[in-house]
């Protein structure tokens, strides 16, 4: 029987939709983020960054963690883009500290 090569489009929808589907709908965090925005930034992540076999292959965990970072930086660019530039200063200069303690 021949093998169906299935799309990268097809791979994500079937993999990838319904995790981010549930973290929006069950994570307190990202209840403000919205479905299809996230769906098509995080769609377009993992087009730039691996190929439909690895995603196809890609454990769960994994998978679910990649999403789960990826929506967490779209929550702290959500809440960083209303500062000042003073207020960039202060955070840039917080973020530089905690990485000198790592």
């Amino acid at each position: 029987m021949a093998k169906v090569s299935m799309t990268m489009k097809d791979i994500f929808h079937q993999r990838a939709v319904p995790i981010i589907e549930n973290f929006l709908a069950t994570e307190g965090l990202f209840e403000d983020l919205e479905r299809d925005e996230m769906v098509e930034v995080i769609f377009d992540t993992f087009l730039r960054n691996c190929s439909p076999e690895e995603l196809q292959e890609m454990a769960e965990e994994i998978l679910s963690d990649r999403i789960r970072r990826i929506l967490g930086g779209q929550v702290l660019y959500g809440l960083i883009s209303d500062f000042t530039p003073e207020e960039m200063e202060e955070f840039d200069a917080a973020v530089r500290d905690m990485r000198k303690m790592w």
